[in-house]
C-alpha cells in the first residue's frame, strides 16, 4: 500500500502546502543572504573609506606641523638662544595652531630651553625618540605616544632639526600634536553606529579610540593584532578587510568589521603610526538581518495561514463529513438502522459515498425487519439470557408459552424460577456449558406465570459478538406436546442459525485482521517516535565533532598566508578533520543499523544488545547527570531478533528518562541494568530511582495510547510495542514492577 495513504487526509493538504512553499522560503533565504553580502560589502568599504581618511588627516596635521617647526628652525633669534625673544614668538604660533598643545626648542643636549608654555622646571627630551632621530637623521622625526609634562595631556611628537650659520645641528625644534583634535574631526563625520577608531604609534601603544578612551589610550594594542597590522601591507584592500573582535580586551568583545591604514615620514623606513577602524558586525548585519526576519515572518504568517485554510478545509469538507459517515456507520453497527446521512452529507464523491451507506442501512434495515418477523411470527419460543439467566430477549410465542402478557414483564428477570426443582439445576449447567462455548438440549419442565405446567424440548447455544465472545445464550424453546411440527420447525430454525454462525465467523475473521494491522500501525508509530529519539541523540554526540570541526576550518583561515602554514600543518588539520567526519559517519551507521528490522531469528549476545541501545542514549543521559551501572552475572546467548530486542531496551530506557523529568528528584539519577540466567533463561533487568509507577496505573502502562505525559510529549505507543516484541515476536515475557524507591522492569527470554 501506498504509504501517502495512510497519512490523515487534512495532514495530506498541509504536507502540499509545506512543498509549494518550500520555494518560496528558498528564494526568501537567498535574498536575506545576498543582502548580509552586500552588507559586508559595504561594511569592507566604509571601513577603509574611514582609515583612509583619518590618515589623509594625519599626514595634512603632519604637513602643516612640518611647516611650522622648519619655519621655526630657519629664525635667526634661536641660533642665539634668545629665550625672551622666541618664548613669546612660540606663543602667537601656538594661539595660531589650535591643534598643536605646544611648540618647544631644545639644545642638542635635549634640554628645552624655549617654550611657548614656560616651564620654571628644567625639562630634558633626550630620551625621546624623535629627538633622537631628528639629529640622527637631520630630517622630521616621530615620536611615541606619551603624556605632555606640562600640561599632562597624552600627545603626538614631532622634532625637527635647527642648525648653526656653519650647517651644524645645533638642536631641535618640536611640536606636540593634541590627539583629542581627532574627537574634533570625527564630531562632523557620520560614523556608522558602534564604530570603534583607534590610532596606535610604532610600538603598539594606543594613543587615541573612540570607544572607552579612559580604559584604553597608554594601553598596548591586543599583541597578535598589531603583528598583523605590523607583517601586512601598507592599506587593506577590500579582499582583505576582516573580521575580529576589539583591538583590545575588549569585555564582552565584539565582533567588527576591520581595516587598518600604516603611516610613514619621508625618510622613515617604518611606520610610526597605525589607523585601525571597526565596525561592529551586529551594525552591519543589523538591517540585513531585521529585512530577513521581516521576509520570513511575513512569510510565516502567510504559510500559517495557508495551513490553517488547508487543515480548515480538510477538517470541514473532509474529515468532519467522513467522521459523520463513520459515526452513522458505528450506530449502524450497534443497531441503530434507522441512522441515515445524506441529508447531512450532500456533493461530491463524499455525498455519493452517504447515498450508498443509506441504501445500506436500508437493506439492513428490511432485513432486520425481515429476521424480527421471522422471530415475532415464530410459533416456538425463540429467547435470549444471560449468563445469571436472566431475559434479554424473548418473542410472543415465548411470552404464551409462560403465560406472559407482555415482555416487560420477564425482561431483565431470570428464567430459572420458572422451572421446576427437578430439572432446575440440570438447566443451570447447560447454561453455564453455553456460555463454555457448548450448546446441547434439555427436556424439561416449567410452571408459567398462571400455575400452567408445561413440558418443553430446548435447544440453546451460545450467541456471540463480532469479536467472537460469548454474549448470551440464545435458545430455542417449544412445547413436545406436538414433536413431530416441533422437530421441522427446530430443522429449520437450526439452518438459519448454522448460517448466522457462518457469517458472525467471517466477521470475526474480518476484526482480527483488522486488528492485526492496527498492530502493525501502532509499530510504525512505535518506530517513528524512536526515530525521533535517536535523531536528537544524533544531534547530541555530533554536537562537540561539529565544533572541533569548525575550529580546524577556522585554524586553517587564521594561518593561511602565515609562516606556520605549511605542508605539514596543513596534513595535521586535514587528518583532524577527516578523522572528525569518519566518527560522525559511524555515528549515523549505528543509528542507521538499529532501525533496520531483522527478518529471521538468530542467535545474538544479549550483553552486546544491551551495549548497543547504550551506545545510541549515554551521552544524552550523562547531560541529565543519570547515571547507568551495568552489572553482568552472566554472558548470555538467545535465539530472537537482536535488533528488536535493542529497540526494547531503548524504549524502557526512555520511559526511565522521562520519570526522571518528571519527578524531579534532588537525589543522584541511577539506573541500573542487570544481565543474568535463571532457570536456563536469560534474565536483564533495568531498574531506577525516580520514584516509581503510581499503583492505580502500573497495570496500564502496557496499554495501547496510554501515556500520562502531555499530548505534545508521548504517544502512548513505546511499552506497547516493547510487550508485543518481547510476547508475541519472541514468545516471551516483559513485566514491570515497584521496587524501594523505582520502578524494575524485567525481560525473560
Amino acid at each position: 500500500m501506498n504509504p501517502l495513504v495512510r497519512i490523515p487526509i487534512r495532514l495530506q493538504l498541509v504536507i502540499i502546502v509545506l512543498i509549494v512553499a518550500l520555494p518560496a522560503a528558498g528564494i526568501i533565504i537567498y535574498s536575506g543572504v545576498q543582502q548580509r553580502n552586500q552588507a559586508i560589502n559595504d561594511a569592507h568599504i566604509e571601513t577603509q573609506r574611514l582609515a583612509e581618511r583619518i590618515a589623509l588627516e594625519q599626514q595634512i596635521l603632519v604637513a602643516s606641523a612640518r611647516q611650522l617647526v622648519l619655519s621655526v628652525s630657519q629664525l635667526p633669534e634661536i641660533k642665539g638662544k634668545d629665550a625672551a625673544t622666541v618664548n613669546p614668538f612660540l606663543g602667537k604660533l601656538l594661539k595660531l595652531n589650535t591643534n598643536i598643545i605646544i611648540v618647544f626648542i631644545a639644545d642638542n643636549t635635549g634640554t628645552i630651553w624655549a617654550s611657548a608654555i614656560p616651564s620654571a622646571n628644567l625639562i630634558k627630551i633626550h630620551d625621546r625618540r624623535y629627538f633622537k632621530n631628528a639629529l640622527a637623521s637631520g630630517q622630521l622625526s616621530s615620536g611615541e605616544f606619551q603624556i605632555d609634562r606640562i600640561l599632562q595631556k597624552p600627545t603626538f611628537n614631532l622634532g625637527y632639526p635647527y642648525k648653526n650659520n656653519r650647517g651644524e645641528i645645533i638642536g631641535v625644534v618640536g611640536v606636540e600634536i593634541d590627539l583629542n583634535y581627532y574627537n574634533i574631526l570625527l564630531r562632523r563625520t557620520l560614523l556608522p553606529k558602534g564604530a570603534d577608531i583607534a590610532i596606535i604609534d610604532y610600538k603598539g601603544v594606543i594613543q587615541f579610540r573612540t570607544t572607552d578612551p579612559g580604559k584604553f589610550i597608554g594601553k598596548r594594542l591586543n599583541p597578535v593584532l598589531f603583528k598583523e597590522m605590523l607583517e601586512g601591507p601598507d592599506a587593506d584592500s577590500n579582499a582583505d578587510t576582516s573580521i575580529a573582535f576589539g583591538i583590545e580586551d575588549d569585555l564582552p568583545q565584539i565582533k567588527r568589521f576591520v581595516s587598518y591604514h600604516k603611516l610613514r615620514l619621508e625618510g622613515e623606513q617604518s611606520p610610526y603610526m597605525y589607523v585601525r577602524v571597526g565596525i561592529p558586525a551586529e551594525t552591519v548585519l543589523s538591517e540585513a538581518n531585521e529585512q530577513m526576519v521581516k521576509s520570513m515572518s511575513l512569510f510565516a504568517l502567510l504559510l500559517v495561514s495557508a495551513l490553517f485554510l488547508a487543515w480548515f478545509v480538510g477538517k470541514r469538507s473532509i474529515a468532519d463529513r467522513i467522521n459523520l459517515i463513520k459515526r452513522a456507520s458505528q450506530n449502524l453497527a450497534n443497531g441503530d438502522i434507522r441512522i441515515r446521512v445524506s441529508d447531512l452529507v450532500k456533493g461530491g464523491e463524499l455525498g455519493e459515498l452517504s447515498d450508498s451507506f443509506d441504501r445500506m442501512a436500508e437493506q439492513l434495515a428490511s432485513r432486520q425487519r425481515f429476521l424480527s418477523t421471522i422471530i415475532d411470527t415464530e410459533p416456538e419460543c425463540v429467547k435470549l439470557l444471560d449468563a445469571e439467566g436472566r431475559v434479554e430477549m424473548m418473542n410472543p410465542a415465548g411470552l404464551k408459552l409462560i403465560d406472559a402478557e407482555y415482555f416487560e414483564q420477564v425482561k431483565g428477570q431470570s428464567i430459572y424460577p420458572l422451572i421446576t426443582t427437578e430439572y432446575r439445576d440440570a438447566f443451570v449447567k447447560l447454561a453455564n456449558d453455553v456460555f463454555q462455548g457448548m450448546s446441547g438440549n434439555l427436556e424439561l419442565e416449567l410452571v408459567g406465570f398462571k400455575d400452567r405446567h408445561v413440558f418443553l424440548d430446548t435447544h440453546v447455544v451460545p450467541f456471540r459478538n463480532d469479536a467472537g465472545e460469548i454474549i448470551s445464550l440464545l435458545g430455542i424453546t417449544r412445547d413436545i406436546t406436538d414433536r413431530k411440527q416441533a422437530e421441522k420447525s427446530l430443522i429449520e430454525k437450526q439452518r438459519q442459525l448454522e448460517e448466522l454462525n457462518i457469517h458472525l465467523e467471517q466477521r470475526v475473521a474480518e476484526e482480527v485482521s483488522d486488528s492485526r494491522k492496527k498492530d502493525q500501525i501502532l509499530l510504525q508509530q512505535g518506530r517513528h517516535a524512536a526515530m525521533g529519539e535517536m535523531i536528537s541523540n544524533i544531534a547530541h554526540q555530533w554536537r562537540q565533532p561539529l565544533n572541533t570541526l569548525g575550529l580546524v576550518v577556522q585554524e586553517l583561515l587564521m594561518t593561511y598566508g602565515r609562516a606556520e602554514f605549511n605542508k605539514e600543518s596543513l596534513e595535521v588539520s586535514v587528518k583532524k578533520a577527516m578523522g572528525l567526519i569518519n566518527n560522525m559517519s559511524r555515528t549515523i551507521d549505528d543509528f542507521s543499523n538499529y532501525f533496520k528490522p531483522d527478518k529471521e531469528k538468530m542467535l545474538f549476545n544479549v550483553t552486546q544488545a544491551v551495549t548497543k541501545a547504550l551506545t545510541l542514549v549515554e551521552p544524552s543521559f550523562k547531560s541529565l547527570n543519570i547515571h547507568i551501572d551495568v552489572i553482568k552475572k552472566n554472558e548470555t546467548i538467545i535465539n530472537g531478533y537482536a535488533n528488536e530486542y535493542s529497540q526494547v531496551l531503548l524504549i524502557i530506557l526512555l520511559n526511565c528518562k522521562d520519570a526522571f523529568e518528571e519527578s524531579n528528584i534532588d537525589r543522584q539519577r541511577y539506573i541500573t541494568i542487570t544481565v543474568s540466567r535463571e532457570n536456563d533463561n536469560s534474565v536483564v533487568t533495568v531498574a531506577d530511582n525516580a520514584g516509581g509507577i503510581p499503583e492505580e496505573i502500573i497495570d496500564k502502562i502496557f496499554d495501547p495510547y496510554f501515556t500520562t505525559k502531555g499530548p505534545d510529549k508521548g504517544t502512548g505507543i513505546g511499552l506497547y510495542m516493547a510487550k508485543n516484541i518481547i510476547e508475541k515476536n519472541m514468545g516471551s515475557k516483559l513485566t514491570v514492577r515497584n521496587m524501594a524507591d523505582g520502578a524494575e522492569f524485567r525481560i525473560e527470554v
